[in-house]
């Protein structure tokens, strides 16, 4: 109709922001840290690598890991077949005499794509996922584990056995078969705030799921959360390396 013009208004677009901090710390008992840790941030793209193999080597195999992981997600792999490409690395590096012929490397990574993830592993390095509780999203790749699931322990008999340290696969080494591995994966879908935890088993090892969340419970910085994470991993006695990572979405408004 004659006289009638556009309307005039804002139109508010949500942007997604990841607020994170990493960390990583020697322990009190080892001499080199092994551990090898990747931020990407502008692919939305985080992971923790926890070497073996003793000196040298497994600082070495969680290196190669994460250089090989970081060089597949800037190419838009998927995050299975850039596991999968990290493990054929590292062993290929072993057979030039790089490193040691049994070294390996654990390794945890997270995708986000706004508040959609994806984490994948092998090993036992871990995720969680905190919501108001702590909930583990991956599942070891353990001796005991399988023990569990098996129905042979319970899962109160896990935190003191003695086989509690052995990993039935890693990158590198393999499986059973000492070749193929299974990278196991899980989604979902943030809210927001929510955090998502990576970490070695340096922390988890040492300080239990209520220990975590307690921490996790009582900041939201994100920086605080790792320092108090690595801290009470040693107070706890800081026998391995210790490798946190902490994630959280934030939602800003943006008028136009």
């Amino acid at each position: 109709m004659p006289g009638d013009s556009p309307g005039v208004g804002e139109l508010e677009i949500c942007m997604i922001n990841i607020d994170f901090a990493l960390g990583t710390h020697t322990g009190l008992v080892r001499v080199l840290n092994e551990d090898s840790l990747l931020a990407l941030p502008k692919f939305g793209f985080w992971a923790v690598a926890d070497g073996m193999g003793g000196h040298e080597a497994g600082e070495v195999a969680s290196g190669i890991a994460i250089r090989e992981l970081a060089g597949s997600i800037e190419q838009g792999v998927p995050l299975a077949e850039a596991f999968e490409t990290a493990h054929r690395a590292i062993q290929t590096a072993a057979l030039k005499g790089e490193g040691a012929a049994n070294m390996g490397s654990t390794m945890v990574a997270a995708k986000l794509d706004g508040l959609r993830y994806e984490v994948a592993w092998v090993g036992d390095s871990r995720a969680y996922l905190w919501n108001g509780k702590l909930h583990q999203l991956t599942t070891d790749h353990s001796y005991v584990q399988l023990l569990l699931k098996a129905g042979l322990i319970s899962e109160s008999e896990i935190p003191g056995h003695p086989c509690r340290n052995i990993i039935s696969q890693a990158l590198g080494v393999g499986g059973a078969d000492k070749a193929d591995i299974r990278v196991d994966i899980v989604a979902g879908v943030l809210e927001e705030k929510d955090t998502l935890l990576l970490c070695s088993d340096g922390l988890s090892g040492e300080v239990t799921d209520d220990g975590i969340a307690a921490i996790l419970a009582e900041t939201t910085d994100a920086q605080a959360r790792v320092d108090r994470l690595i801290a009470a991993a040693l107070e706890a006695g800081g026998k391995d390396n210790i490798t946190v990572i902490v994630l959280t979405p934030r939602q800003s408004k943006l008028s136009r």
